[in-house]
């Protein structure tokens, strides 16, 4: 008899606890194990069980009981951020230093936490704030990090454009969210959202600035004021 087909714990009992006490009577392990059987094993929902009804009558009803033993053979769902329960996940964050923001969705909660950890090898860098600001926002964020270079004639000698008087400003990073399509409360909730992401994953040595920018004005291509694009850019 394989696994698959024992369905009771006496089942895995040599044969002599399975002999009856006497020729019209079960073997007591037969009566006894049968409380745990639900418990361990579970039930596929053959065996009757006894409901009562408004009346007061007992009817016999068939349920179907999900035993230790399958909830255990299930146990790596709960460490998969794909397949565990949603009530699971906040739990599941911790594993990777993560606390998980009320407002973000399932599924974006789901793929922060598989991404995590190979995160971590890149912290601190440009492209380590603009992935967490990408698995959060619903806007397109574009992070730059470089420094304008000092004036220096025949070079860079655009004063604002390529270069300004002294050179830029150090540990100074710009990020830029593109949300033509968002309403402005969902762009406001976004705003608040990425300023709070950003100061948890910048160095604390640098500072930045936040800017929320729309696609312009293109007939035939963007031209629904409010929808998908804006006359300029705002800076926050």
């Amino acid at each position: 008899m394989t696994d698959a087909l024992k369905q009771r714990l006496i089942d895995y009992l040599p044969a002599i606890y399975q002999e009856p006490a006497a020729e019209d009577e079960p073997a007591f392990l037969e009566v006894f194990l049968p409380a745990f059987d639900q418990v361990l094993l579970g039930s596929s929902g053959d065996d009757p069980r006894p409901e009562k009804k408004a009346n007061g009558e007992i009817e016999e009803t068939e349920a179907e009981v999900q035993g230790l033993k399958e909830i255990v053979a299930d146990l790596r769902t709960l460490f998969d951020p794909n397949r565990s329960p949603e009530e699971f996940l906040p739990w599941l964050a911790t594993w990777t230093a993560l606390t998980l923001r009320a407002d973000l969705s399932t599924e974006r909660k789901r793929r922060l936490i598989a991404e995590m950890i190979p995160l971590y090898r890149i912290r601190g860098t440009r492209k380590y704030v603009e992935r967490l600001l990408q698995l959060h926002l619903e806007a397109t964020p574009a992070v730059t990090d470089f420094e304008t270079p000092a004036f220096e004639i025949g070079s860079h000698s655009m004063v604002g454009d390529d270069t300004c008087l002294g050179g830029g400003p150090p540990h100074f990073f710009r990020v830029i969210l593109v949300a033509p399509l968002l309403k402005k409360e969902e762009l406001e909730a976004q705003i608040q959202m990425a300023r709070s992401v950003i100061e948890l994953a910048k160095p604390a040595h640098t500072y930045y600035e936040l800017e929320i920018a729309s696609p312009r004005l293109e007939v035939g291509v963007r031209s629904r004021l409010g929808l998908d694009t804006v006359l300029s850019p705002a800076a926050v």
